[in-house]
Formats: structure tokens, C-alpha cells, sequence
């Protein structure tokens, strides 16, 4: 075994893949005719098309090219309809880009690859999700939640292969934290012009967006501290925005899991942990402070409708958490993903007609319903198995310098926040999971090229 090689850079995948660039220069001048009678009539749509097809190319000659528009969709899939269709999103394009990048690239470099424990677990937790919808009531809702946790599934697989590739890595975390800051922009000022009582995104849930920016958070943090001069003017308004959005989505559960992570900092860290923290606080209270005053009264509004629906809140997500777990006894492999909304009433005796919820609003009694007691329990190793491989990497000095204390940092965000709320359908617990593996197997002996 020699040393690990980085999984790919720039250049290399340009040399790696010379056919890849022919085939796109043949199938670029296959369009030109039809563009060109396009363009005769609608050039605008000539220019989208030209760019659109310019970003496949480089995105499928470039893997992680097309990791990151994959990343950075993340955050924004809730701020665009591409289609009437709701279920074709740019997260799944920008995945399934990603994907055939990746598959081209380990069949032109004939790479082996680095599949362990973990791997195995995210595989299982996929192959649970197809057994339970062979027999879910909604066989649609069940195809459609099985085919998004394959996305994430993959997703953990490709990023988890990047093993001593500093630079991708980075370029991961710029990626997430300013799509993150983008979408943070789009929520507020759906907020302070009064078009939502939250800061949400025009298609989304405050809590999902207030969970994806709440982990990114730390990361945020750690680009802040390490970049230069120049850039940490707009990564501390990032920071602020990203904050500021947290707090006014009135999301209680990102709001806990940003507490529990202020806490674990100032136990297990030693250098700068009060002055961290206390920073954090006083960038969160500040940017709240300035972004409504720009329009006080929305504030009231949005704190006067969150109160009108609090206790009611709390009565049923309780009666979710029992309603889950009878589910979860009853139903061994699970009642089918994305089914809980079919037995939320009748289970908690509610009529017909009653506003059902459509998840559990807890990560975990949310997979023990929908996929089962046993995806439950190796959901929980394969969080745990991340969070001791972050931790390991910390104790090597592995990865980029501090990437994995704010990986981990991020994972408690995510295990905390994951108690109230039903994340196990997005990114952050799968990405973390897979830069806490690839920094853990940096200095460990790779797979040779076959």
C-alpha cells in the first residue's frame, strides 16, 4: 500500500480524461444547429442554454466542480421552483450531475473505491428504506423520500473519498457557508417585507432552513477565523445574516441545538473557548438587533404569531413522539418513508379533516416509524461512528487546521437539533458524516489504482 493520493484535483482531471472533453466538443457542435434556429427567435433562451451546457461540462470534466454546485444547492433547494413538478429539484439535478461526474471519473482513472463500517451502514439504512417501500399505504410519498436518501447516501460515498485533498475540502466549506449566506439573504427579506410571519424560503419550512444554517454555522466560524483579511469582512456579515435568520425563523429546536453546541465548546475546548462564544453571541444579538429595526412592527407580528401556535405546537408534537413509537413497536419494518402523515390521525385520535402533521419532528422516532426499530439503531451508530472519527481527527491534527473541531462542533448542532426536529432527509447529517470519515482516513493506507 503506498500513500494516499488526493482524489482528484484540476489538472489531473483534465489529463485523467481527455476522451471526456472530445465527446462534449462533438456533442457541442451536435447543438449548434438547433440553437442557432432557437436563437432566431429566442435569444435569451439561446444564452441560458449556452451556460447551462458550458456548467455540465465543466461539472462532468471536473468532479469537484460538481460536488460543490451539489453542496451549494443544499441550502437554496427551497428558494426555487424549477418546474410545476415539486419534486424535481435543483438539489436532485445539481446530484445527479454529480454523480455521473463521479462515475466517470473512477471509470476513466480505474480507482478503487474506499468503502468501511460507515459506508456499510448508510448503504443498509438505503437498502431499509426499499424494503419498507415494497409495503408503504402511499407508495409514491415512499419512492420519492427513498430516492432523496439515496442522493444524500451517494453524497456521503463521494465526498467521503476526497482522503488528504485540503484544497477540496475548503472548497466544500466555501460552497456551503456562502450558499448558506445566500439563502439566509433570500429568508430575511421575505421576513422584513412582510411577505412571511418567518424567515423562510419561498418554498421550504423555517425549521429546515433554520437546521442547514445552524450547522453550517460552525464552519462559518472556522473559515472566519482562517481566512485573510480581505474576506473576513464578508464572512463576518455571512455570519451575522446567517444568524440573524436563525433566530427570526423562531425555530426552538435550531436554537437548542446552537445552545447544546456554546456549551460543548466552552467544556472540551481550551484556547479562546469564552471569547468565541461570547463573540458568537454578541454577532447573533447585534445582527438580529440592526435587521429588525429595519422594520420593528414584523418583528411583533412574527413573535405574536409563533405564540398563537406554541402550546398547540407542543401538544402535538408530544403526541407525534407517542404516536412514533407505538408505530415504531407495531411495525417492524417501519410503516414506509414519508408515510407517518398517513397514521398520524388515527393514531393520536384526532378526526378526520384535523391538520395532520407531516413528520414526527424528531430524526430519530422519525426513522424508527417510517423505516423501522433496526434503521433507527444503525442511524445512531452511524451517527455516533461520525462523531468519534471527528473526533479522532481533531486529536491527529488531521484535514484542514480546525475543520474537524467545527465538524464536530456541527455534528453535536445536528444530533441536538435532531431530537426536535426531522432532518435525517437532509444534507448536514450526511455531509458531516462524510468530511468527519475523510479527514479520519487521511495518513491511513488507500486503496491502489486497479
Amino acid at each position: 500500500m503506498s500513500a494516499p493520493r488526493p482524489l482528484t484535483a484540476a489538472a489531473q482531471a483534465a489529463e485523467d480524461r481527455p476522451g471526456l472533453a472530445t465527446a462534449a466538443v462533438i456533442g457541442l457542435a451536435a447543438l449548434a444547429a438547433p440553437l442557432a434556429l432557437v436563437a432566431a427567435r429566442e435569444p435569451g433562451r439561446v444564452v441560458f442554454i449556452a451556460i447551462a451546457l458550458a456548467v455540465v461540462v465543466v461539472a462532468l470534466a471536473r468532479i469537484e466542480v460538481a460536488l460543490m454546485l451539489l453542496i451549494a444547492s443544499a441550502p437554496l433547494e427551497d428558494a426555487f421552483q424549477i418546474s410545476s413538478n415539486p419534486q424535481l429539484t435543483i438539489t436532485k439535478l445539481a446530484g445527479a450531475l454529480c454523480f455521473a461526474s463521479f462515475a466517470l471519473y473512477a471509470l476513466s482513472t480505474h480507482r478503487r473505491l474506499y468503502f468501511d463500517r460507515l459506508h456499510a451502514a448508510v448503504l443498509l439504512i438505503l437498502g431499509l428504506a426499499m424494503l419498507s417501500t415494497l409495503h408503504a399505504e402511499d407508495l409514491a410519498s415512499a419512492q420519492a423520500t427513498t430516492v432523496r436518501y439515496a442522493s444524500f447516501a451517494a453524497l456521503f460515498i463521494v465526498v467521503s473519498q476526497f482522503v488528504g485533498d485540503h484544497r477540496v475540502q475548503e472548497r466544500l466549506a466555501w460552497a456551503l457557508v456562502i450558499s448558506s449566506g445566500i439563502a439566509s439573504v433570500i429568508a430575511l427579506n421575505r421576513f422584513l417585507s412582510g411577505e412571511s410571519t418567518q424567515a423562510k424560503l419561498p418554498y421550504g419550512d423555517p425549521n429546515d432552513l433554520a437546521y442547514i444554517l445552524a450547522t453550517t454555522v460552525p464552519i462559518a466560524v472556522w473559515l472566519l477565523l482562517r481566512s485573510s483579511r480581505r474576506a473576513r469582512p464578508l464572512l463576518l456579515l455571512t455570519v451575522g445574516l446567517m444568524l440573524g435568520a436563525i433566530v427570526l425563523t423562531f425555530s426552538r429546536g435550531a436554537l437548542v441545538g446552537l445552545a447544546a453546541a456554546l456549551i460543548w465548546h466552552v467544556v472540551t475546548e481550551q484556547r479562546g473557548r469564552l471569547v468565541l462564544v461570547a463573540g458568537v453571541i454578541v454577532v447573533a444579538v447585534i445582527s438580529t438587533f440592526l435587521l429588525t429595526q429595519l422594520n420593528p412592527k414584523q418583528l411583533q407580528t412574527g413573535l405574536n404569531a409563533k405564540e398563537k401556535v406554541a402550546s398547540q405546537n407542543v401538544s402535538t408534537r408530544l403526541d407525534a413522539w407517542s404516536a412514533a413509537a407505538r408505530l415504531a413497536s407495531e411495525h417492524p419494518l417501519g410503516v414506509g418513508p414519508g408515510n407517518f402523515k398517513l397514521y398520524y390521525l388515527k393514531e393520536t385520535g384526532r378526526p378526520p379533516g384535523t391538520d395532520a402533521l407531516v413528520v414526527v419532528h424528531d430524526a430519530y422516532l422519525d426513522v424508527a416509524a417510517e423505516l423501522g426499530i433496526g434503521a433507527m439503531l444503525v442511524f445512531l451508530l452511524y451517527l455516533g461512528g461520525s462523531f468519534v472519527r471527528a473526533s479522532i481527527a481533531r486529536a491527529r491534527g488531521n484535514g484542514p487546521p480546525g475543520l474537524a473541531t467545527a465538524v464536530r462542533t456541527a455534528l453535536v448542532i445536528a444530533f441536538v437539533a435532531g431530537l426536535f426536529l426531522s432532518e435525517q432527509y437532509y444534507a448536514p447529517f450526511w455531509l458531516l458524516g462524510a468530511l468527519a470519515t475523510a479527514m479520519w482516513r487521511e495518513g491511513e493506507p488507500m486503496p491502489e489504482p486497479r
